[in-house]
């Protein structure tokens, strides 16, 4: 069984100062000894797998500073790459790649936590998407196109609620393996923030979640603007 407990960070300087933490089999990221959801996982006779870092960019990010890292995130993708984007359910056209992508999402940095197959199917991807529509929730999504063969590159989405009162959901960003190294990670997920502030303002931050050890990805979310708010540890507890 698993399970996942957020904590407070614990940076070097608290450590430094004698602050007792816990860190996982893959050395990265750590959460404090003392913490109510460690101790109680703890007793429990659970062990500690691994440790995400919950992030957020608070919005809105002021126009000139996104406008400078969406050029920025253009620049480095170069002239065989473009963006596309949409809001709600995924465009035909676009259906068949977006399965591949979300499918190959599977090679995400999981720890010692066995992630079965997770195909995903056209048929699967529209009824998830009518159920979210008629929850009230919708996706916003960037992709990167390559230009040379019209294929997507690289895709991101947000799941975002009605009410803009509430933070927006940072989701899927995958780029799939031939087409890494042009930063289309940075480029879709600044893109998908623009869109976000154009089409649906108000929400106050877009928050994500990253196993520490994915240094790649923690990198592409520094560049766009996220910081670290929080740990969750990700809780094993074998009850053979």
């Amino acid at each position: 069984m698993l399970a996942w407990a957020a904590t407070p960070i614990v940076d070097d300087d608290a450590v430094a100062a004698g602050v007792e933490v816990l860190v996982p089999p893959t050395g990265v990221g750590r959460v404090p000894a003392d913490h109510a959801s460690v101790r109680f996982a703890l007793s429990r006779g659970a062990r500690l797998e691994q440790v995400e870092r919950a992030s957020a960019v608070p919005l809105p990010m002021p126009a000139d500073e996104l406008a400078e890292r969406l050029a920025a995130g253009r620049a480095a993708s170069g002239p065989d790459y473009d963006v596309v984007t949409w809001i709600g359910a995924t465009p035909p056209e676009w259906r068949e790649q977006v399965v591949h992508l979300k499918t190959a999402m599977a090679d995400a940095p999981s720890a010692g936590m066995e992630e079965p197959d997770d195909p995903w199917t056209v048929e699967r991807l529209i009824d998830e998407e009518a159920e979210q529509a008629e929850s009230g929730t919708e996706w916003i999504a960037a992709a990167a196109r390559h230009l040379p063969s019209g294929e997507l590159a690289g895709f991101t989405y947000f799941e975002a609620a009605a009410d803009p009162s509430r933070p927006v959901s940072q989701e899927d960003t995958i780029v799939l393996r031939e087409h890494r190294g042009h930063r289309l990670g940075m480029l879709v997920k600044v893109a998908n923030l623009d869109q976000l502030q154009r089409e649906r303002p108000g929400h106050p931050a877009v928050l994500t979640f990253n196993a520490e050890e994915n240094r790649f990805m923690l990198d592409v979310n520094e560049a766009v603007g996220f910081v670290p708010v929080a740990a969750e540890g990700a809780w094993r507890l074998d009850l053979n």
